[in-house]
């Protein structure tokens, strides 16, 4: 009886481990694959104020599977409104004839949504305005439900491709993205370099343009993210590749270097930083801290070199970067793997740490605690303390390409992604494929025995559980089964 008293302890303790280090552990909470018979890529979800989600990406598909519209042309934008645990609510197919590339929406203080990407379409389908060049800033509002309020498309006579969308302090809407085009239909001042320049706009709330700006050097500068700051100015942040010429005031150290550049409220430039070593660093998001410097990420093929404090780990690597107010580097990071790391989206977190996501190909090699799933990409995320230290990772994946764009922190403090994949049920995937490429958003919780009182644990095929420090689980189960595998 003894024994049998020493072994029920054992089990016991262990069962307490497990309780504890699975709560402070991101699990999956829920997650849902979403699509039609072809191409569907999300790159945008935001939380709304009932709770739920407002997802945005593009589309190829015609109705079949979750889609209930059919292609207006070759991509659409398609977006779709979930409740909190990711039940489609409503959604909606808006292009015209050609393509239309939806980059961000965003829930307005009306509690409708603004659309913003950009479109090769002329008057069809949804487009209400001729194309203007090869490709225009087009920006849709919608109400509540999802129908077309108004829309506006923007551009000059080349190509003007916007890429992130937010709502001003006055109600207006900061537009920012990269354009080739000279003076020319709504744009009124030349490129300045031989591809594109940033080109920020700024509109009413109505969506007619109110001022903009060509930034830019003699090179390739490509605006990726864009931010009104609390003094009510923007932070813009991109990649770059001019040297010292027209608005660009420090040369390249490399191939292409991150640029931010931080301008008032009329748009005009009031400092600027090239950052980078001396190879390729791209970014792809910035973001006002609470200390009102900024935090930026992107990837790096740099190693010690120009402003790059650590050799590359692998192929690209994760490059994060803090600066103060005046974008002088407090601090960065250079995390990944042996393979190919590509960072797409960082966001502070309420304990005023980091929030990092997006695809790896690296296998257990310098940051990456974790093998990959896939045979191409899978989800990574990473959360840092305030001051870049790695506090947890996780890969998430099925065994073939699974691209991650965006994370959010919900307001429970957890964590809601989302990107693409063409994986069936394995790895983490718990449904398959519906086409090509479906949307695939997963939520990420540290709370979840509080929430369910499930457990989580790793078994083999055998039900025995496998070695190691208690990794990230394939099979949950619940507190019954949990304790007729202990007790037996």
């Amino acid at each position: 009886m003894l024994n049998l008293n020493k072994n029920l302890l054992c089990k016991l303790t262990l069962l307490l481990f497990f309780s504890v280090s699975t709560m402070f552990a991101q699990e999956i909470e829920w997650q849902k694959t979403i699509g039609g018979s072809d191409n569907d890529q999300l790159y945008s979800i935001h939380q709304t104020i009932d709770g739920g989600y407002i997802l945005g990406g593009n589309s190829a598909s015609n109705i079949s599977g979750d889609k209930t519209e059919n292609s207006r042309g070759f991509e659409d934008y398609w977006i779709i409104k979930t409740d909190e645990n990711g039940i489609i609510q409503w959604q909606n197919t808006i292009g015209g004839s050609a393509f239309d590339y939806l980059s961000s929406v965003i829930q307005t203080t009306d509690k409708g949504y603004l659309l913003g990407g950009y479109s090769s379409s002329s008057i069809s389908g949804d487009k209400t305005v001729n194309c203007l060049g090869s490709h225009d800033f087009w920006i849709v509002k919608i109400d509540s439900i999802g129908n077309i309020q108004w829309q506006s498309t923007i551009g000059g006579g080349l190509s003007d491709m916007l890429v992130s969308a937010k709502q001003t302090i006055d109600g207006g809407y900061i537009l920012g993205g990269s354009s080739g085009s000279n003076i020319s239909a709504d744009k009124s001042e030349n490129c300045i370099g031989g591809w594109f320049d940033y080109w920020l706009v700024k509109t009413d709330v109505s969506g007619n343009i109110q001022w903009e700006n060509t930034i830019g050097g003699s090179s390739d500068d490509q605006l990726q993210s864009i931010e009104q700051t609390t003094d009510g100015g923007y932070i813009l942040g991109g990649s770059s590749v001019s040297d010292i010429s027209g608005d660009k005031t420090e040369s390249s150290l490399g191939d292409y270097d991150c640029w931010i550049i931080k301008t008032d409220l009329l748009g005009n430039i009031q400092w600027q930083n090239t950052i980078g070593g001396d190879k390729r660093d791209m970014l792809f998001s910035i973001q006002q801290t609470i200390d009102n410097g900024y935090i930026f990420g992107g990837w790096s093929e740099s190693n010690i070199s120009g402003d790059k404090t650590e050799n590359s780990l692998g192929s690209f690597d994760y490059w994060l970067v803090k600066v103060d107010s005046l974008g002088s580097i407090q601090w960065q990071n250079t995390i990944g793997g042996e393979g190919n790391d590509d960072i797409r989206s960082v966001e502070q977190t309420s304990d005023g740490g980091y929030i990092l996501c997006g695809s790896s190909y690296s296998s257990i090699s310098g940051d990456k605690s974790e093998s990959a799933l896939g045979q191409v990409w899978d989800y990574w995320i990473l959360k840092t303390d305030a001051l870049g230290n790695i506090q947890w990772d996780n890969t998430i994946g099925g065994f073939l390409s699974d691209v991650s764009n965006t994370i959010i922190q919900t307001s429970d403090e957890g964590y809601v992604l989302g990107g693409q994949s063409v994986s069936n049920i394995s790895g983490d995937k718990a449904e398959n494929c519906k086409g090509n490429e479906d949307f695939w958003i997963i939520k990420l919780t540290d709370k979840y025995n509080l929430i369910t009182g499930n457990l989580f644990a790793d078994f083999n095929s055998n039900g025995v559980q496998d070695s190691g420090d208690f990794p990230k689980p394939s099979v949950k189960i619940t507190e019954q089964k949990y304790w007729s595998i202990w007790l037996q």
